[in-house]
């Protein structure tokens, strides 16, 4: 059973964090629906993600739904995260701290071993930026105009997910329905300013101002997602397995609204402002996603292996603003994982499970003919508490875009905290007299 204060402390924990979360700071989330968030688990992230074909019986698989039935336990899992990350030009550097709530999830095995269940709710799309810019009013060189561009939310999604043994001990099929909910604000505001001259000959500079405008857009989104998956493996000799996975996201419209407004900055706490667009109705369409994977492993033991992702954002189309000239985004994801002893009674430490990846992704964003890439290093460890559950602690130190052409970089470390209770004490084990 799992401790009733080890649940409690961290159900008290993930409120916390649900209380103050925060999203990183990402300026090339302006774009599309935002910064597209990996749906692994922190189990899996700590291997740079991977998990399209490899899978444990006491760690929940949020990659590949096909490999639910792996899981032979009752599983909660909680995840949390916090993150440093630096934004970097050739003239400066800004840095900001953040953290909160990363996911839930829950697995129920309905027949161990043949067919498990899960529900969960993730982030599926970050938007967090703040981008300024100046620039001086044509025909006016004693006038200057300050642009703020700003944006917050993203997509959220809770799901249901099913997996089936179709061959036993061979082939598995699983899919996963999701909800997808949630609003994106972007806003731009203006400021004026004029230089004041003492005479002819000497200035102080801009400083008469002007009262700021700020147009300001909500585009709100709902509406179902589908993702399938196939998992294959096989022995190896005596000791040794391979195996296969494969995934694949359904595209389609997600139903869209948007309101837009102007507001006028008079000092007032609420400034007054002017509708102009109240709920109108639209779509916006969200292309397919492919992923194939293939590990190998010595069960207990070790694992390595590479998963393959791609997703046409050429394709991508908003009716209502955010439909910005998008790429054909790529990642490749190669990790591992190693446990010197899993049934050591001796040493705890032979028991914990060490896990290490590298990611490399080649992002939709496209910016004065650069590619804005990501690139992650992972390592974390999965310490075994009590008899079955487990603390999993992750590192990542990643880059994304760059500082060429005026662009900016993004240099970041992200710690996540999971912890992941197994149960196996409910009625239908003992019913069905199995435990794998």
């Amino acid at each position: 059973m799992i401790k009733k204060s080890t649940f409690l402390f961290f159900i008290f924990f993930s409120t916390l964090f649900v209380a103050v979360a925060q999203n990183a700071s990402n300026p090339y989330s302006i774009f599309g629906i935002g910064s597209v968030s990996k749906q692994a688990l922190i189990y899996n992230k700590s291997m740079g993600g991977l998990g399209i074909s490899n899978g444990k019986s006491w760690v929940l698989n949020n990659v590949n739904p096909a490999m639910l039935p792996l899981n032979t336990f009752s599983t909660f899992d909680v995840g949390l995260y916090t993150e440093k990350r630096t934004l970097n030009t050739k003239d400066m550097k800004q840095g900001n701290i953040n953290g909160g709530l990363d996911y839930l999830t829950l697995g129920i095995p309905l027949t161990t071993g043949k067919w498990t269940m899960s529900l969960g709710l993730m982030p599926y799309s970050n938007v967090s930026y703040d981008i300024a810019s100046n620039s001086p009013i044509v025909n006016n060189e004693d006038a200057n105009a300050s642009y703020l561009y700003s944006g917050s939310g993203g997509i959220n999604q809770v799901f249901v997910g099913s997996g089936w043994q179709i061959v036993p001990d061979f082939i598995y099929a699983g899919v996963r329905v999701g909800y997808g909910f949630g609003s994106i604000k972007d806003e731009t505001t203006i400021s004026l300013s004029e230089r004041v001259f003492r005479d002819e000959t000497d200035t102080i500079g801009f400083s008469k101002n002007f009262q700021s405008s700020a147009f300001n857009r909500r585009t709100k989104y709902s509406d179902l997602m589908l993702e399938g998956g196939l998992y294959a493996k096989r022995k190896l000799g005596k000791e040794r397995e391979i195996s296969i996975g494969l995934i694949y996201e359904l595209g389609g419209n997600m139903r869209t609204k948007r309101d837009e407004f102007l507001q006028i900055a008079d000092g007032s706490t609420i400034p007054p402002s002017d509708t102009l667009v109240f709920n109108a109705k639209g779509s916006t369409y969200l292309p397919q996603k492919w992923g194939v994977g293939v590990s190998f492993s010595k069960p207990y033991k070790w694992t390595v292996g590479m998963d393959i992702y791609t997703r046409n954002w050429e394709n991508f189309k908003s009716d209502f603003g955010r439909d910005q000239s998008l790429n054909q985004s790529r990642e490749i994801i190669i990790g591992g994982e190693y446990t010197p002893d899993l049934f050591s009674v001796k040493s705890y430490f032979h028991r914990i499970t060490y896990q290490m990846g590298f990611n490399y992704e080649q992002t939709p964003v496209k910016i004065n003919n650069e590619s804005i890439d990501d690139f992650g290093i992972n390592f974390g460890v999965s310490l075994p508490v009590g008899s079955a559950s487990i603390l999993n602690v992750g590192f990542k130190y990643g880059q994304t875009g760059t500082t060429t052409r005026g662009l900016i970089r993004e240099d970041y470390f992200k710690l996540n905290l999971g912890m992941t209770f197994n149960d196996r004490s409910y009625s239908w084990y003992r019913n069905q007299g199995k435990y794998k």
